[in-house]
């Protein structure tokens, strides 16, 4: 892996929280989701299929995505993502426990409620789903300098 990818890779994994935005019938909709990052760069979240995001993500794959620590003060070098990918649910039982473990693990709290078992039987009605990127922008001015940014395509 390349020194700029594994530096992508681990801002990744430093932060929790993502803004997603779909499109759907009503126009555009932004939500933010705690989520975990495979090393392909696949993005994983949990939410309930019942809201905006997931029913427009049914209509229409394509999302957006933010990430940015929101407690860089104004005047230090920034740093964040912005994201495009596709997508989908995820089904594969082998996969879908790894993903809730590692989203447990990066996510404490909720581990007796956000489990494979409640997902497989509906317990609740939170479903795992996986973002894979087309594109990542990441923006560094530490490495790049001011207004620098080096692109990723998937």
């Amino acid at each position: 892996m390349t020194q700029d990818k594994q530096t992508l890779l681990d801002y990744l994994r430093s932060q929790r929280l993502m803004t997603l935005t779909t499109t759907g019938p009503t126009g555009l909709w932004s939500c933010s989701v705690y989520y975990v990052v495979d090393d392909d760069f696949n993005l994983f979240f949990v939410s309930e299929s019942t809201t905006t995001h997931i029913q427009n993500t049914r209509r229409n794959s394509q999302v957006a995505v933010n990430i940015a620590d929101s407690s860089q003060k104004v005047t230090a070098k920034k740093i964040g993502l912005q994201i495009q990918g596709k997508v989908n649910e995820e089904s594969n039982r082998s996969k879908l426990k790894t993903i809730v473990s590692m989203w447990n693990r990066v996510n404490p709290g909720l581990a007796d409620v956000v489990n494979l078992k409640n997902i497989i039987h509906k317990v609740i009605n939170s479903k795992v789903y996986r973002i894979r990127p087309t594109l990542i922008k990441l923006f560094n001015e530490a490495l790049y300098g001011s207004e620098g940014f080096k692109v990723f395509k998937f």
